[in-house]
């Protein structure tokens, strides 16, 4: 029992040594004049010229003030100056200073400085106890190389982090960053915005509606809403996820991933898992893995995984790549594009290359061959090579009766085809062809097919990108 007493009667003096502290009386150092007028207020002294007050840690000082002793508050006036050693001082034109609370409301030509961190405003409110700024009309806050503003503000000393709010604006050098809500740690350059974040520099353009930013590593984590524009080439990346490293020229971006570039007078969209981009001195390299999707207005395609490299114009399609191009579906163990300012100009099919159209629904002119080139003029198929091992089934048709009246199978190592109009217009067959035309009526079905033909889903291809694009509004 008489040690819990004893506890109580502790606690009860240190609760009572700690109000104590907290409500220091204002003590007053200097003035060149001090006077009373007992028919205004009994209460409040009058200091007026070369006025110096302290409370606690801070000083303070000013051109004239009144003294409220009772209320332990002082109302300053012109010139006011606090400050805290040689790490803190807050100017302004007008102070009301609550000692019981260590409050400062300034106003008025407000300049707040802490270490290297400045700020200018016509309002702010700083607690010297919890070591913490107010502000709620708009800041302009510089520090190292970099500018800060806000229309509203909490400021942690202690930890030299600003929380803004309403339409904030970090500019450096380097890039701009906005957001409606951010905070913002000065000494690490980080930032955690949390509506309407977007980051501008030479190189890109970025929106999303959350995120962080670390502009010492180059680090930025984007999520909801993304929208990247690469500025060297005009290409579009949108996600839901994106993470954008070493120094903002990588980034790895994946849920609902759209990317989109311009071709020309066309636009190439792709979709996948999950899309990589490195920014290079000598170009840039896309990745996009596993199920990539792309469409243009030419082109339509699958494959497992992507690749595209801007300088040498190159699109490398690996893992069971398909292609339409018109009513032609391209297929082969991997396709390689090339493009000539940002036109196709040539395709290499590399090792089960095979080339399909439809005739109608059971029938398909069929073209398979070790490996194959396509050439293509303004981005239109103009003739096949086929290289080793080539097979062909075409059906002739009858134009004036517009009716299918045979089939022609042929065997020959390597082959030309062109094509005119959308359409096979001739094939030319090199070294030993085996050509036999079957009337439709006497070939077996199973003769029908060559060796390694599939017919995919072109339909569902298509589907899985516009419905990409119709999330993000692009049709």
């Amino acid at each position: 029992m008489n040690k819990l007493f004893t506890y109580h009667v502790y606690l009860f003096f240190v609760l009572i040594s700690y109000m104590v502290q907290s409500q220091t009386q204002i003590e007053i150092i200097n003035a060149d004049k001090i006077s009373f007028n007992k028919k205004n207020n009994k209460d409040r002294q009058v200091l007026t010229g070369n006025v110096k007050v302290k409370h606690n840690n801070q000083f303070m000082s000013c051109d004239s003030a009144y003294y409220y002793a009772n209320e332990n508050k002082i109302e300053a006036f012109s010139e006011i100056d606090i400050w805290q050693g040689d790490t803190l001082s807050l100017k302004g034109d007008y102070l009301i200073y609550l000692g019981n609370h260590q409050l400062a409301e300034v106003e008025k030509n407000v300049r707040f400085r802490h270490n290297e961190m400045n700020l200018t405003s016509e309002q702010l409110r700083y607690n010297f106890e919890h070591n913490k700024g107010f502000f709620d009309q708009k800041a302009i806050i510089t520090e190292k190389n970099k500018s800060l503003k806000s229309n509203q503000g909490i400021y942690f000393a202690s930890i030299e982090k600003f929380d803004f709010y309403n339409d904030v604006i970090i500019e450096t050098k380097e890039e701009t960053l906005r957001s409606d809500t951010l905070y913002y740690w000065l000494e690490n350059e980080y930032a955690v915005f949390q509506s309407n974040g977007s980051i501008k520099n030479t190189k890109i353009n970025v929106n999303a509606q959350y995120g962080w930013i670390n502009q010492k590593t180059g680090e930025a984590f984007l999520n909801k809403n993304i929208k990247i524009v690469n500025l060297q080439n005009n290409s579009i990346l949108r996600a839901d996820t994106s993470y954008l490293f070493n120094e903002m020229n990588h980034s790895i971006s994946y849920g609902n991933a759209l990317f989109s570039m311009p071709l020309n007078e066309d636009t190439l969209y792709l979709t996948a898992d999950t899309i990589f981009q490195q920014k290079k001195s000598d170009g840039n390299l896309l990745k996009a893995h596993p199920k990539a999707y792309f469409k243009s207005i030419d082109m339509l395609g699958f494959c497992d995984s992507l690749s595209y490299l801007t300088k040498e114009e190159n699109l490398f399609l690996n893992k069971e790549p398909v292609i339409w191009l018109d009513q032609f579906q391209l297929t082969s163990d991997s396709i390689r594009i090339i493009l000539n300012k940002d036109q196709i100009e040539l395709a290499f099919l590399n090792k089960s290359a095979f080339i399909a159209s439809e005739v109608d629904t059971n029938s398909f002119n069929q073209i398979s061959g070790e490996n194959m080139k396509a050439y293509f003029n303004k981005n239109k198929l103009s003739n096949i090579e086929v290289i080793g091992n080539g097979e062909s089934i075409y059906y002739v048709a009858d134009e004036k009766k517009n009716e299918t009246v045979g089939v022609n199978k042929i065997i020959c190592s390597n082959m030309n085809i062109i094509i005119k109009n959308r359409k096979i217009e001739n094939i030319n067959f090199y070294k030993n062809p085996d050509a036999m035309l079957y009337p439709t009526n006497q070939i077996n079905p199973e003769n029908l097919l060559l060796k390694g033909f599939t017919w995919r889903n072109k339909t569902y291809i298509k589907n899985m990108i516009e419905h990409k694009m119709d999330k993000y509004q692009l049709f």
